[in-house]
C-alpha cells in the first residue's frame, strides 16, 4: 500500500494553549480553523514531509455527537478519559484504490468521507477521509486515511514555511502505541499495509515491536491492564537539546535523533 504518514491527533480542550506551549519551546505552531459540521476546531505544527500535529478541541458536544463522522464519534469516546492523542492518519493520492485495496485483504472500509474547513484567510480546505471497521475487540486501534485536496507539492510550496522551526530542523519520526494484543496487532498492521517483518526494540518506555510505515516507525507497546489503547507518545527528532514534554495527556520526546 502507497501511502505516507499524515498526522498524529492530539485531543486537547484548549488547542491554542497546546499551540503555545510548542511555540514556547521554539516551534513554529499555527491557529487551524473550525469544522462547523463536526463541532471541533483545531491548532496545527508542521514538520518535514508535510507530517505535522493536530490538537483539536471539541467547540460543540452536541454538532460533535451527532456528526456521524467516525473519528469525532473516537473523540467524544476519548474525551470521557480525558485529553490525549487519539488517532493517526496516513496519506494516499487515490482513496478510492486504498479503500478497495482494504477490502480485497479482508477490511470493511467505511467512507471515503467528506471535510473541510475554512482558513482565517477565506481559503477553505478540502479532504476526503477513510476509515476502518472496528473488529479488534478493543485490543488496538486502525488508523485512518486521508486525500487532500490538493497536490502534495502544491501543500509543500504553501506550507514549505510552517515546518521551519527555531528549535531546529524537526521531524516526526515515531509513535508509541498501546495494545492489549501485541501479537495480534502486529500481524494485522502488517497484513494492513502489506510489510515484511517488524523488529524489536526497548527505549525510556518499556519494550516494544516496531513496524515502518510510511515514513515513520510505530511502537507497538503492550500492556496487559491498561484500559487504553490510544497513541500515547510521539517522538521527534532534529534538534539539539533532548527534552520530554507532557502537554495535555500526551507525551513528547524531543531529541536529536
Amino acid at each position: 500500500m502507497n501511502v505516507a504518514f499524515d498526522h498524529l491527533v492530539h485531543l486537547t480542550e484548549r488547542p491554542e494553549q497546546a499551540k503555545a506551549a510548542f511555540e514556547q519551546l521554539g516551534f513554529t505552531a499555527i491557529h487551524g480553523g473550525r469544522h462547523p459540521s463536526w463541532g471541533t476546531y483545531n491548532a496545527l505544527c508542521y514538520f518535514e514531509h508535510l507530517r505535522y500535529i493536530e490538537w483539536i478541541g471539541i467547540a460543540d458536544e452536541q454538532t460533535a455527537k451527532m456528526c456521524g463522522n467516525p473519528l469525532i464519534t473516537q473523540l467524544v469516546a476519548d474525551r470521557q478519559e480525558g485529553n490525549g492523542f487519539s488517532q493517526f492518519a496516513f496519506r494516499t493520492n487515490d482513496i478510492t484504490k486504498v479503500a478497495a485495496q482494504l477490502k480485497n485483504k479482508g477490511f470493511t472500509p467505511i467512507g471515503p468521507l467528506p471535510g473541510n474547513r475554512q482558513r482565517d484567510d477565506g481559503k477553505r480546505l478540502t479532504w476526503s477521509m477513510l476509515f476502518i471497521e472496528d473488529d479488534t475487540d478493543g485490543a488496538f486501534r486502525y488508523p485512518f486515511f486521508i486525500q487532500w485536496g490538493e497536490s502534495d507539492n502544491g501543500r509543500m510550496n504553501e506550507l514549505a514555511p510552517l515546518m521551519h522551526h527555531r528549535i531546529g530542523a524537526s521531524s516526526l519520526s515515531s509513535i508509541g502505541v498501546y495494545t492489549l494484543d501485541l501479537r495480534r496487532a502486529i500481524d494485522v498492521y502488517r497484513r494492513l499495509f502489506g510489510l515484511p517483518d517488524h523488529r524489536f526494540g526497548r527505549d525510556e518506555a518499556g519494550a516494544y515491536a516496531e513496524l515502518a510505515v510510511g515514513g515513520i516507525a510505530l511502537r507497538f507497546y503492550e500492556a496487559d491492564r491498561r484500559p487504553s489503547t490510544r497513541p500515547f507518545l510521539c517522538r521527534l527528532v532534529g534538534v539539539q537539546e533532548q527534552r520530554r514534554i507532557e502537554i495535555d495527556g500526551g507525551t513528547y520526546i524531543v531529541s536529536r535523533s
